[in-house]
Order: C-alpha cells, then sequence, then structure tokens
C-alpha cells in the first residue's frame, strides 16, 4: 500500500460508547484523503468489534490488534512510532475525540506553510458534565528561544496539554513525542510534559480555526495521580527538570536566566500536576490552615 501523507491513528482499549462518534468525526472531514488505523489493545468489550465493522464500510480505516494487551503508554508509543514509519503527518485520537470538519485540512495546510514547524496545534475545547471551556494558548508563549536569548524568562508555559492529539510532522515531530513520552515515568501529565519541548523550542503553531474537542470525566486524575507527599515531589522534579534540560537544544542563556527559568518551570510544574506542595508544607508547618 502507498504510504499515505496524513495517518490518524487511534490507541484504544476500551470505548464502545462513544468509538463511532470519533471514527464518523475523522471519516466526515473536509480533508478527505487520509488513512486510520485503528490500534487495538486487547479490548474487553464491543469496541474492536465496532472498529472492524467500521472498516468494512470504508476501506480507509482499518484494525491493528495488540499481540498482548501493553499499557496504555506502551500503546501510544506504538501508535507514535507507527505513524512515524507509515505517514508524512500523523495524528493521535482516543475513543471519545471530536473535532471540526476542517482539522485535519487547517493542520495540514498549517505545516505545509510552515516547514520549520513539527506541531500544528488546535483550539481545544473541554466539554464536561458541568459545561465547557475553550481553550487558547498564551501568546507569551510564541518565541519562547528569543525570549530566553534576551534575558526574558516567559512567565507561563500557557498551552492546553490536548495539543499532544495536533497534527505531527513524522520527519523530526515524531521523535520529539516518542522520545518525550518514552522517557517520562508517569502516566499523569505527560501529554503536558511532552508538549512542553515543542513550545520551548518555538516547533509548534497554533491553528485557532481547527478545534480538537475534548470529553472530561475519565477520572484520570483519580487513577493516575500521584497519591503520596514525596511522589507527587518526584513528579514535579522530573516535570520540572525534564523541561529544564530543553534548554540544551537553546541558544546560550547567561546563568542568571537558567536560573529563573528553573524556578519559573518549578512553578509552571504545580500549574500542570495539580500538586500544590508549598500548601502542603505550610499547613505541616502551621503557618496555613
Amino acid at each position: 500500500m502507498t504510504k499515505p501523507r496524513v495517518l490518524v491513528l487511534f490507541p484504544i482499549y476500551n470505548g464502545e460508547r462513544t468509538m463511532r462518534n470519533s471514527l464518523d468525526c475523522i471519516a466526515n472531514q473536509d480533508y478527505q484523503d487520509f488513512r486510520a488505523v485503528i490500534v487495538d489493545n486487547k479490548s474487553t468489550d464491543g469496541t474492536a468489534e465496532i472498529a472492524r465493522a467500521y472498516c468494512e464500510q470504508d476501506p480507509r480505516f482499518e484494525v491493528l490488534t495488540q499481540e498482548t494487551h501493553l499499557s496504555a503508554v506502551e500503546n501510544f508509543v506504538f501508535c507514535m512510532e507507527y505513524g512515524q514509519d507509515h505517514s508524512d503527518y500523523f495524528c493521535l485520537r482516543a475513543c471519545d475525540d471530536l473535532s471540526s470538519p476542517n482539522y485535519l485540512s487547517l493542520l495540514i495546510s498549517a505545516l505545509e506553510q510552515n516547514p520549520d514547524k513539527l506541531l500544528a496545534a488546535p483550539t481545544v475545547r473541554r466539554v464536561s458534565e458541568v459545561g465547557e471551556r475553550v481553550l487558547h494558548p498564551d501568546p507569551i508563549i510564541f518565541g519562547y528561544p528569543q525570549s530566553l536569548a534576551a534575558g526574558i524568562v516567559p512567565y507561563a508555559l500557557a498551552y492546553p496539554s490536548e495539543w499532544c492529539y495536533g497534527l505531527v510532522r513524522a520527519d523530526g515531530g515524531a521523535e520529539i513525542l516518542i522520545r518525550r513520552w518514552s522517557g517520562y515515568p508517569h502516566a499523569w501529565c505527560v501529554a503536558s510534559y511532552v508538549v512542553a519541548e515543542f513550545v520551548m523550542r518555538d516547533l509548534a503553531i497554533w491553528v485557532e480555526d481547527a478545534e480538537f474537542v475534548f470529553m472530561e470525566g475519565s477520572g484520570s486524575f483519580e487513577k493516575y495521580g500521584a497519591k503520596s507527599f514525596f511522589d507527587k515531589l518526584r513528579q514535579r522534579l522530573n516535570y520540572t527538570l525534564g523541561c529544564y534540560k530543553v534548554i540544551r537544544k537553546l541558544r546560550r542563556v547567561s546563568l542568571a536566566t537558567r536560573i529563573r527559568l528553573f524556578r519559573r518551570l518549578w512553578r509552571v510544574s504545580r500549574i500542570k500536576t495539580r500538586y500544590d506542595l508549598e500548601d502542603h508544607i505550610l499547613k505541616a508547618l502551621r503557618f496555613r490552615k
């Protein structure tokens, strides 16, 4: 089969209630020249059957089944490596993810018009039982390396973690995605951690009119978040150090800027992980109720 320009990868486990809507969303894109691969991680509900039935109706879709059940991280990495080897551009998609009809076409166009960028990222709409929020990146994140070179440390890494579901250039972008995802030892906050290098190296482009719809309510924080103080501390340190090491790939900056950057990233890690260790310590010392 000819290598497709665009590959949509579904690393799935169980999700029969929402799977068809997500597949329909891709099938109905205004950009039609894509291939979609549903990677079944040994599902135990009816998800795989729904996927196979869908493939019989639409030849652009196919199912790959893992020989053994992998962890969620391993299955995602498998999909990234598959996208790297079998496409020019690829994106990941969970069972309940949706997007605007122009999602693929606008993200493809952005990468084609900006050959120096490796990730085309959408506007994100987070939907929950109590309502929805539309998330835009803070403009401060754009031109991050130039800011550091001028001795200015941006006050935040304010971007939606769902940018990891944007369109990735297989040549160059996949390597970052795979390396970051594989090297971070925590399931919680890995999406935000992965995107950080794209942002800090100014390799991401935001496409405002392409919308990604993320359904909240999976309970991932309760399931994967750290429980003990020391686990939270370790995760925040790993997040901070992993982001700080990106500085090796940027132009040289002064020692003072490096120190300010590390301190800023430590604060960022609190926002991204939701672990307020400072509050915990102050309460333990009875300085705060």
